[in-house]
């Protein structure tokens, strides 16, 4: 392989020697990089299937013929599961050029970043704020966290969000950050976030008051969780279920972080890997991204405190990703869940676009009876990928009134949540559109957070591992995949996803909360009660409204010479049969048929289809 272009493109200046007569300082053997375009990273495949070998060698034989290409590394599973993927870096006019000399017989598309689907305390307006007139010359404030007994607390995220634009900083070790507010005033800052690593609730101030010449102090609620069943558990009815129902029998698959297994909590997961090395620490979760998640899944309880994973007892296996993990990496993760035989796959990483090289595997992974199950991202724009694909489980996350501080970060994504259904909320950073399928517990969870604590978290991919869980348990204890669904297929995987769907309680706007949130009794076959949500048709017309104007549409089917075509979006497809003989209910007030034809009327006039939830 030749040289990367931007390898060559850096030039080294002649070495000079200081001269003290002006005052210069030397720099002998400094060089000197002009600034170009960096090449990008993209995958490879062969658009036609063949053994193993010749395709890798025609594939390989193409990349030679074109200059500029380095190969990063290669990913093919032993037998030919699906076919291998090359990783390499090259410009995007070496990209258009392979494109067109390689005739169709190689797919090549970017190898997207992915991105981690748990939030702080920042919101999503303040992320993407535009770079307008400044409203201030900015300043410097010191803000301290402290316990309530004095002691500082260090490695706390402090976030200052002003009219249009925000700062950050971690605690040190004295529990100090300096935060650096440009294009600001202390008058036009409009929010105050603090979120500790761990061991305490975060907290949240509207319209701060800073002394600016002096330390700011901010006292944080201690975190204890208890062996009192958490209010996810009553939320999903997991807490109903008898006590046998521990997903025995199972394989879960967490595509994330890493998790911390030096917390007492869980220790016993044995199962792991990294996606880009056999000898990478899969056991250690620098992020603190997907410990919290593993918890959510596998948590067993010690001593006479901690909290309780919803299927202990299911086969935990983990797939680390790095803090720059891309679309790569979860076709190396999707190959090893097949390898492993893994029934449920839970994603907390993803991306805005979609990609055919990973929906190949994802599909891949279907066949072989594998379900996939995504958050549905906290960008507050459009359902991410991999959670859009038809053939994945997409979850919106959903919080409850009441089960966190009134000062908290968890009480501000209350205040500006985009669905209210009695103490039930979908927050405002969750992804939403057609493509949901699930809303589930994601603001406010108390779970482990590495390496041996416990942390009160929010994110949709917190909301996919309560689903991940709760699927892991129908598969192991519904009577039907121990019979006619025992077969691992699509229709396997198909049939868990309407269980799932059909049996969810609506909270609200199909686009905003998917079927709604999972009844974990009626999934199982259990009797049980539906939950009788009272919302009125002006709350669901003005939902809508809210979701059609402020989603980012991304258009399937559109492509360029660098980015490739789209794979299909949508929600995940299920095999329509017969569910359980427990009516569900959904009361829409007075005048419950008028109403919901009005609102199919207003889907119509607002270019939608009005039958596809209703």
């Amino acid at each position: 392989m030749t040289p990367s272009p931007s390898a060559s493109s850096a030039s080294t200046s002649s070495p000079s020697t200081s001269n003290p007569a002006d005052g210069r300082s030397a720099s002998r053997g400094r060089q000197r990089k002009r600034l170009s375009a960096r090449n990008r990273q993209y995958m490879v495949v062969p658009a036609n299937p063949g053994a193993v070998a010749q395709i890798t060698q025609m594939m390989n034989d193409q990349l030679n013929r074109i200059g500029g290409v380095e190969i990063v590394r290669t990913i093919a599973t032993g037998d030919a599961v699906s076919p291998p993927v090359a990783v390499v870096r090259m410009s995007d006019e070496t990209a258009a050029l392979l494109r067109r000399s390689a005739g169709g017989e190689l797919a090549i598309e970017e190898d997207q970043l992915l991105r981690a689907a748990l939030v702080g305390g920042l919101s999503p307006q303040s992320r993407a704020a535009a770079l307008t007139t400044p409203l201030g010359a900015g300043f410097t404030v010191t803000i301290r966290t402290i316990t309530e007994d004095n002691r500082p607390i260090g490695r706390a995220e402090v976030r200052l969000v002003g009219e249009q634009f925000a700062a950050q900083g971690i605690t040190d070790e004295d529990g100090k950050a300096v935060l650096t507010l440009h294009g600001e005033q202390p008058e036009t800052v409009m929010e105050l976030f603090v979120k500790p690593r761990s061991g305490h609730w975060g907290l949240w101030l509207h319209r701060p008051e800073f002394g600016l010449d002096a330390v700011n102090t901010v006292t944080l609620k201690p975190l204890s969780p208890t062996d009192a069943i958490d209010w996810a558990a009553e939320a999903m009815r997991l807490d109903r279920l008898p006590a046998g129902y521990r997903g025995a029998g199972v394989k879960v698959a967490l595509i994330d972080s890493g998790v911390a297994t030096t917390h007492p909590q869980l220790a016993k997961i044995d199962h792991g890997m990294d996606v880009r090395s056999s000898e990478g620490p899969w056991t250690q979760d620098v992020i603190g991204h997907g410990t919290p998640c593993a918890s959510v899944i596998g948590a067993i309880p010690v001593a006479a405190h901690g909290i309780h994973g919803y299927a202990p007892e299911s086969e935990l296996h983990v797939c680390r990703l790095t803090a720059d993990a891309r679309c790569s990496d979860l076709v190396a993760a999707l190959d090893y869940c097949i390898m492993a035989g893994i029934d449920i796959a839970c994603f907390g990483f993803g991306c805005e676009r979609g990609s055919t090289i990973v929906e190949q595997r994802v599909i891949a992974a279907k066949q072989r009876g594998l379900g996939i199950i995504a958050g549905a991202g906290n960008a507050a724009g459009s359902v991410q990928f991999p959670a859009c694909s038809p053939h994945v489980i997409a979850v919106a996350a959903m919080g409850q009134a009441g089960t966190y501080p009134d000062d908290s970060p968890h009480a501000f994504h209350a205040a500006t949540a985009t669905v209210n259904a009695g103490r039930l909320f979908v927050p405002s950073f969750s992804c939403r559109g057609p493509e949901l399928d699930l809303c589930a517990p994601g603001v406010g969870v108390v779970a482990c957070q590495s390496p041996d604590g416990y942390a009160a978290c929010d994110g949709t991919s917190l909301a996919a591992a309560n689903v991940a869980a709760l699927a892991a348990l129908v598969l192991a204890h519904h009577a039907e995949f121990n019979g006619g669904f025992a077969n691992r297929d699509a229709r396997r995987v198909e049939r868990l996803f309407q269980m799932l769907k059909e049996n969810a309680q609506p909270i609200g706007h199909p686009w905003l909360a998917g079927a709604g949130l999972p009844d974990a009794s009626r999934a199982l076959g259990l009797p049980s009660q539906p939950r009788q949500q009272k919302v009125e048709l002006n709350d669901l017309l003005a939902e809508m409204r809210s979701a059609v104007g402020r989603l980012d549409v991304i258009s399937p089917g559109i492509a360029t010479e660098t980015t490739g075509f789209e794979p299909p979006r949508g929600p995940a497809n299920i095999t329509p049969l017969s569910l359980n003989p427990f009516p569900m209910t959904f009361a829409v007030g007075s005048g419950a048929a008028p109403g919901m034809h009005g609102l199919k009327a207003a889907m119509i006039s607002a270019g939608l289809s009005g039958n596809r939830y209703y």
